[in-house]
């Protein structure tokens, strides 16, 4: 063992497949290199009674040391770890470890491990997702991009079963590739921390030079943006595209618009969850909600809410079903209209189809999921009955007009992203939307009302 392998890796690489699964993961390791900067662990589901052949087929198709993790287990780059077919397995300080079953949930959880090296690995973590049925592993993506790591899925369009890649929310994934390219989409993505650390102390004007390039061509000012996402996403993009200096990389993106186009989507802050943060919504539905809607019946049963910053739709419709729960049977008499806006387009468009994997509902109450929901072949739809009351529609709050007579402004976990300047331009644009009504702003935990003005003509 050499020094490097005795402490903890700096990444780890966690797959997850269900049908199908074999032989993608041994075309997936077949490209794995010797050396391999990290360890990999592999999770399938299988039938738990019958015999796994998985870790015979996988050592005949790599040169990497291949384990079945049968206990407490150190990980070491370049090694590939099996997770047994019938027990479900946590990452935790630099080691992955059996678990007994304490949910029902398939065997091994792909959500489960994900969530746990997650949280043990934040943005050094890997997350690929390949062809499977069903939709584990959703929710423990959005989790791994929640807390800065890296989500590659097969392309659906040639997984042999598409469910499992098709189930994430597309806010959640970074990269999209048919089986073939994952390896060595894996080494670019791990060479990207390099160009990083070389990049920190870059001259400032080869950045803004790409943001301003960015800036032309999404209509987005990531300039007003913090550092450090920007520079974690733009040295994986440089990596992706065998560039190592940011020079290089402008004059690149200056000549390929799609380049543009990916890199603005990389950089979007887009992760957000049905009632995030229960002790917020909480504080809504017993504080502020009755006090909007006696105020609502004072204007003949009418409210307007804005959810800005909305990525995925979860908080718009988590704002929805408190209402349609807190007003009952009343529901039918009220003109209630929710303004849902994100400048990711591609994140309204999920939206707006209202579907989502049952893993990412499992915490919302029973009779939420009964009442509101229906089941669908990708997972579970809210009712169209709530849906129309969702306004969705692309905007940059950078540059964005503020929507008169708003009632509630919920802006949650955005604005710490943001400048200084920018977070005091976007609330004074949320003073202006609720000066008429006296209404309410819903923030994130770790974010403060500042706003420069304090009156309105």
């Amino acid at each position: 063992m050499t020094p490097g392998q005795e402490r903890e890796p700096d990444h780890l690489v966690v797959v997850g497949a269900s049908a199908g699964g074999i032989e993608a993961l041994g075309v997936l390791v077949s490209g794995l290199t010797p050396g391999f900067p990290a360890p990999v662990v592999l999770a399938q589901h299988l039938d738990p009674n019958r015999p796994s052949m998985l870790p015979g087929i996988l050592e005949r198709r790599t040169t990497m040391p291949v384990e079945t993790v049968a206990g407490s287990t150190k990980l070491q780059a370049g090694h590939l770890y099996v997770v047994p077919s019938n027990r479900h397995v946590v990452i935790r300080d630099g080691t992955v470890d059996l678990e007994e079953d304490h949910e029902d949930r398939p065997r091994p959880s792909i959500d489960r491990l994900l969530s746990t090296a997650a949280r043990s690995y934040g943005d050094r973590l890997i997350a690929v997702i390949l062809t499977g049925s069903g939709s584990d592993g959703a929710e423990g993506a959005v989790e791994v991009k929640e807390l800065g790591g890296c989500v590659v899925i097969q392309n659906p369009l040639t997984a042999a079963h598409p469910s499992m890649p098709s189930a994430l929310p597309p806010t959640a994934v970074d990269h999209v590739a048919d089986l073939e390219q994952i390896a060595p989409l894996l080494h670019d993505i791990l060479q990207g921390t390099t160009i990083e650390k070389r990049i920190e102390s870059a001259d400032a004007p080869a950045l803004d030079g790409i943001l301003g390039t960015l800036t032309q061509h999404g209509n987005i000012d990531f300039r007003q943006y913090r550092s450090t996402t920007i520079l974690r996403r733009l040295s994986r993009r440089m990596a992706l595209n065998h560039i190592h200096r940011l020079e290089e990389y402008g004059e690149f993106l200056g000549s390929h618009p799609q380049e543009a186009a990916d890199l603005t989507r990389s950089l979007l802050i887009k992760v957000t969850e049905f009632f995030r943060d229960t002790e917020a919504f909480a504080y809504l539905e017993n504080e502020i909600i009755p006090k909007l809607i006696d105020l609502g019946r004072e204007r003949g049963r009418t409210l307007r809410l804005w959810s800005a910053g909305c990525a995925t739709g979860e908080e718009a419709y988590s704002l929805v079903l408190l209402l349609a729960h807190m007003l009952g049977r009343e529901l039918p008499e009220w003109s209630i209209k929710i303004f849902a806006t994100d400048v990711d387009a591609e994140a309204i468009a999920f939206a707006r189809r209202g579907i989502y994997p049952a893993t990412v509902l499992r915490h919302l109450p029973a009779d939420y999921k009964a009442r509101y929901f229906e089941p669908v072949d990708q997972g579970l739809r809210i009712s169209k009955v709530l849906r129309q009351m969702i306004i969705f529609g692309e905007q940059d709050l950078a540059q964005g007009v503020p929507f008169p007579r708003i009632d509630l402004v919920s802006c949650r976990n955005l604005l710490i992203y943001f400048k200084p300047e920018l977070q005091l331009a976007v609330l004074d644009l949320f003073a202006y939307s609720l000066n008429q009504t006296r209404g309410y702003l819903f923030l994130g935990k770790a974010e403060t009302a500042r706003p420069s003005k304090s009156t309105y003509e």
